[in-house]
């Protein structure tokens, strides 16, 4: 849509399972991982995710540390950098938690899981994931699209 000459950005919620692929490389999907936090970045996607993200991702990092996959300096300024890619953070209400209870019992999967799908049936924005099972179970309640599904960068043709 348009308002007043701009196009409306793309709202979307990312996961963990999304957010630590622009950390530590090397997975499947990275080629779309690295397209989606270069829009959110310019400000061409909107970006939101629940305060546990940030808790996911650190978690992520003192995994990859601890596997001699990163070093913890690397891992520190990672984590500081995240904060520059434009991911909207959101804190979550007790009276929210109970809509992910519900949502958890609903679906099967963890309330972790279900704070991205309320988050994103809250702020009607689309969750992007690179996991199967969360798309699977939770596409009844909130719109969830896989990593691996989002468009893949094109060349830009120039040499």
């Amino acid at each position: 849509m348009d308002k007043g000459g701009q196009r409306e950005r793309l709202r979307v919620i990312v996961d963990a399972s999304v957010a630590s692929k622009w950390i530590i490389p090397g997975g499947p999907w990275d080629e779309q991982a690295r397209a989606l936090e270069e829009k959110i970045a310019y400000r061409e996607v909107e970006a939101y995710a629940p305060m546990l993200l940030a808790y996911e991702v650190a978690s992520v990092i003192r995994k990859a540390v601890s596997r001699d996959v990163l070093r913890v300096e690397d891992g520190v300024e990672a984590l500081k950098a995240m904060g520059y890619i434009g991911v909207n953070l959101q804190d979550i209400e007790w009276r929210s938690t109970a809509e992910m209870l519900e949502i958890a019992m609903k679906t099967g999967l963890t309330i972790y899981d279900s704070a991205y799908i309320y988050l994103s049936k809250k702020l009607q924005g689309r969750l992007i994931t690179a996991d199967d099972e969360l798309k699977r179970r939770g596409e009844e309640i909130a719109e969830i699209t896989l990593l691996r599904d989002l468009t893949q960068p094109k060349p830009s043709g120039k040499a």
